[in-house]
């Protein structure tokens, strides 16, 4: 390898003995494998990685090992990795899922030729079959993602499980993984990067992502958990976004979302369920989540009736602890100015 590496792929491996090795051939397979620096974190696993691992660490000079006695959280040992690293861009290398042989090529080049742009993101093949390497999933369904729209990310994570970013995100803005999340801390580190700098979507397949045919992957295991954590975490970026918005630009999604708040609430679920069934590769927002930015945004106006009128009505249907949030802290304030 020429100097500093172009690129740092961070490997977290936990119990994962069955996919490390071809976790790391498929790395060694890219196309700027010379380029290439491979970083790999064990978090305290209590499987036979350490073995396989040191191997190949006799053999290959752009491989960094580092083992933890005690289990981390994935973002934890992220982070860890990550501040080792040289490479000029970062990229997460999950043990289970594989890659197009040029994708971090790829990849790096679309950061190589905008320097505007701070994360890039691609499609993705799903797979059911443990390290099927990308070659072989022609067939597999694929996951399209969405082109990067902040707003849809308030919502949603839009980045599947294969980006690449700047590595200065870390040294120089000073953002990092939120260590205590569990399964959302990426979709939160893209919510950060993007409040500042604009992300791009590749529309190729550039790798496979496993997918356990008995849903044991940790993004699997607890659906409910996953949902409360997404939504703590773009609860706290709707406020933020609503914020540092100018008053044409609220006016513009207020317009955007009415139709659904002037609507009965049934009448607006059954109209979201149509779009949903009938829009194909766009993003439909959620009643809940169009209720609750336009809360904000009439609580931001100072339209405080009507932000609380409005978070009634919602809750006189649906639950939803964020509006329900929202409306206490409506009534304390309204409460207190009296």
């Amino acid at each position: 390898m020429n100097n500093k590496p172009l690129v740092s792929a961070i490997v977290s491996t936990y119990n994962s003995a069955k996919f490390i090795s071809g976790k790391i051939e498929d790395l060694l397979d890219q196309t700027i494998a010379d380029k290439l620096e491979i970083i790999i974190v064990n978090s305290g696993s209590q499987q036979d990685e350490d073995i396989i691992i040191k191997e190949y660490l006799r053999k290959h000079a752009n491989i960094k090992y580092i083992k933890t006695e005690e289990r981390e959280t994935i973002y934890k040992a992220w982070n860890r990795g990550i501040k080792i690293a040289t490479g000029k861009y970062i990229t997460n290398a999950n043990t289970d899922d594989r890659l197009r042989c040029d994708a971090l090529a790829i990849l790096a080049y679309e950061l190589e030729s905008d320097s505007g742009v701070a994360l890039v993101y691609a499609d993705q093949y799903i797979t059911t079959i443990q390290n099927e390497k990308y070659l072989l999933s022609k067939k597999s369904k694929i996951v399209r993602m969405p082109e990067f729209d902040y707003l849809v990310q308030l919502e949603r994570c839009i980045v599947f499980s294969q980006p690449m970013w700047r590595s200065s995100l870390h040294h120089q803005d000073n953002f990092w993984f939120d260590e205590e999340l569990e399964v959302c801390g990426d979709h939160e580190f893209e919510l950060k990067i993007s409040a500042k700098y604009k992300m791009k979507h590749i529309s190729q397949v550039l790798g496979n992502f496993y997918k356990s045919p008995e849903n044991d992957n940790k993004s699997f295991q607890n659906i409910l958990r996953i949902d409360l954590e997404r939504k703590q975490i773009t609860f706290k970026y709707m406020q933020k976004y609503v914020d540092r918005m100018k008053d044409e630009e609220l006016i513009e999604l207020i317009r955007m979302f009415r139709t659904i708040i002037f609507m009965p609430m049934w009448l607006s679920r059954i109209f979201i369920r149509i779009k949903s069934l009938t829009i194909k590769r766009k993003h439909v927002f959620s009643q809940e989540f169009i209720y609750l930015i336009s809360i904000i945004i009439y609580e931001k106006k100072q339209k405080i009736d009507l932000a609380i009128r409005y978070c009634k009505k919602h809750l006189n249907h649906r639950h939803s602890w964020r509006i329900e949030k929202k409306y206490q802290q409506l009534k304390n304030w309204n409460e207190n100015e009296g």
